[in-house]
């Protein structure tokens, strides 16, 4: 069974893939190695904010002996330049989010291909972060947080039908959503302790119940990690 690497984001997307992914995955029967790689930034840090930051992080795991599936853990909502991704500015003539990402992925690919043609390369851009998949049932994720914290959660939820839908605007976001509902009843939201800790309340079959395009990712790792 191949190696599985995780290329993520940052420390937020790091903890989510130790505490949930991971232990789902070996409970799906992936007993091979499975490692989240955090994306190094020049001069300290993590994010994906340079591709070449991107294509650092990547090509010593494109040389491994093992030849390891490797994919992705972005956001979609901050990609916003053709120094983060090539082709941006052609990808977000796309008429609606999914076709966006999906021009987005195609481009990281070629990234990547560029690099060494490499066939066990998944992109992964989250529709819109990483915060969407707190969304898929507030009642459960937030019951440890302030009543009022968790009602604007569950209002704002009730408006869309597809929690993946919520939008990437810079004023949109998930996480900007998030810190906005926290300040105004007079916490501070921490994406790594929140994030992860409502993540974990709402659980792995909720979350991927609720999220059907990250639910496709999910089960395209399981398949083709136990088909190698």
């Amino acid at each position: 069974m191949k190696h599985l690497y995780i290329i993520v984001e940052g420390l937020t997307e790091l903890e989510f893939v130790n505490r949930l992914l991971i232990p789902f995955f070996v409970q799906h029967g992936l007993n091979n190695h499975i490692q989240a790689v955090p994306i190094d930034m020049k001069g300290g840090g993590h994010g994906f904010n340079n591709i070449e930051h991107f294509k650092k992080t990547i090509r010593p795991l494109l040389i491994n002996s093992n030849q390891p599936v490797i994919t992705t853990l972005i956001d979609y909502y901050g990609i916003n330049s053709e120094k983060k991704l090539p082709n941006y500015s052609e990808c977000i003539k796309k008429t609606d989010a999914a076709k966006r990402i999906h021009c987005m992925e195609d481009s990281l690919k070629q990234v990547v291909n560029a690099i060494e043609p490499y066939p066990l390369f998944m992109p992964n851009i989250l529709q819109h972060e990483m915060e969407t998949l707190l969304f898929a049932n507030p009642e459960q994720g937030f019951d440890l947080e302030d009543i009022k914290i968790k009602q604007a959660v569950l209002n704002m939820c009730e408006k869309y039908p597809n929690i993946e839908d919520i939008n990437g605007t810079q004023q949109g976001a998930p996480s900007k959503r998030l810190m906005a509902i926290y300040e105004k009843n007079g916490k501070k939201y921490n994406k790594i302790v929140d994030g992860v800790d409502i993540a974990e309340l709402t659980g792995m079959p909720t979350i991927l119940e609720k999220c059907p395009r990250f639910r496709a990712w999910v089960e395209k790792i399981i398949q083709t990690v136990s088909e190698s």
